[in-house]
């Protein structure tokens, strides 16, 4: 039966994930799932593989029984980064997640290293033999992999909160972005029940309980039903819909809509938009942040530059004044305004306004 399953999770992925390749060319989701997949297709393909080869296939190459195994140190962090690019349109993978990715080295040098060294012989014999170093080192994986699973669950359910808190602040009522929230607790609510099926057989298999085969066909069962449903949400909605969605409003990071609001304490509630002088590097030193991370927040939520974001702060305190005391004449309210010259805000105030400072006194009686 657990063959059956295994051989049946690995055929179907195969096929999912090239169709997951071909659609990944223009959306970066199903690219990084397409990653994710291929990655597991393999693992599961070797372990398929253990289980129905003969023993004479790993008298002659034992190596194969063992030297795949560090790829399962990749399944939880490429499914965190799907989760990733899931919710942020512009994540982009760099040379900050390179750690992620250390256990798996460590692992992939220190096997290859005793493969190398101690021969396809000494692997055949201390696999399986119980506090043999290979033993161990296999074993290590599992374990990693456990602790694996807590770090990034508890990570992912953190971002989703912080997602949650942020849209009930912000009232946003976009129907994509509703849709979005609630694909994105099924990825990591359903993620999270599966990673506890993966703990509960660890730890079965450690006290050697009767109930390791039934935890471990229903463990493989809900994580079949669990891909195969995110694999066909991904394929069969239309690459048109994501890219219409992407352009009326990208999902920001939740780390930049926090950094964006305490933009907005800085820059709108002490007023600092007021400053003539006011400059990125003003707000990013009180602010202790980069001026890129700046940018980007404004860019990103605002959907303008920093001088268009402060100008309309601005302009919005002139009509204030121009409409709390008519007899004030333009130049103080100009000043009043954080604009140094009559020139500068009478263009930008027609930009916003879509007339003068005069025109608009004038208009609103």
């Amino acid at each position: 039966m657990e063959k059956t399953i295994h051989l049946l999770i690995m055929y179907t992925m195969l096929v999912l994930t090239v169709l997951l390749f071909h659609k990944g060319r223009k959306h970066q989701p199903s690219l990084m799932l397409a990653i994710y997949a291929s990655v597991e297709v393999l693992t599961n393909g070797f372990n398929s593989l253990n289980m129905d080869a003969g023993i004479d296939f790993f008298t002659r190459f034992p190596y194969m029984h063992f030297i795949y195994k560090p790829l399962y140190c990749l399944w939880v962090p490429l499914f965190y980064f799907y989760f990733k690019t899931s919710y942020s349109s512009d994540f982009r993978m760099g040379k900050k997640h390179w750690p992620h990715f250390l256990p798996f080295g460590f692992f992939l040098i220190s096997f290859l290293a005793i493969w190398l060294v101690n021969g396809n012989h000494y692997i055949w014999e201390n696999l399986y033999k119980e506090n043999s170093f290979v033993f161990n080192a296999a074993f290590a994986i599992d374990v990693i992999v456990k602790i694996q699973y807590v770090f990034y669950n508890v990570i992912m359910i953190n971002s989703l909160w912080k997602l949650e808190r942020i849209r009930k602040l912000n009232e946003q009522t976009d129907p994509f972005r509703s849709t979005d929230i609630r694909w994105l607790r099924f990825i990591v609510y359903g993620y999270a029940l599966g990673s506890l099926g993966g703990i509960m057989i660890f730890i079965s298999v450690l006290l050697k309980t009767q109930a390791v085969p039934t935890i471990n066909i229903l463990s493989i069962s809900y994580y079949f039903l669990f891909f195969f449903a995110i694999f066909y949400n991904t394929i069969s909605h239309k690459l048109e819909n994501e890219e219409v969605r992407t352009k009326l409003r990208p999902l920001p990071d939740p780390d930049m809509e926090l950094l964006m609001r305490r933009i907005e304490e800085l820059v709108v509630g002490k007023k600092m938009y007021l400053n003539p002088e006011l400059s990125l590097q003003e707000i990013a030193s009180v602010l202790n942040e980069k001026e890129r991370n700046i940018s980007n927040a404004i860019n990103t939520i605002q959907h303008r530059n920093l001088n268009d974001y402060i100008n309309s702060l601005r302009i919005e305190h002139a009509c204030r004044l121009l409409l709390a005391n008519k007899e004030k004449p333009i130049f103080e309210v100009m000043y009043e305004s954080g604009f140094n010259t009559k020139g500068a805000f009478n263009q930008v105030f027609k930009k916003i306004k879509g007339e003068t400072p005069t025109q608009y006194r004038n208009a609103m009686g």
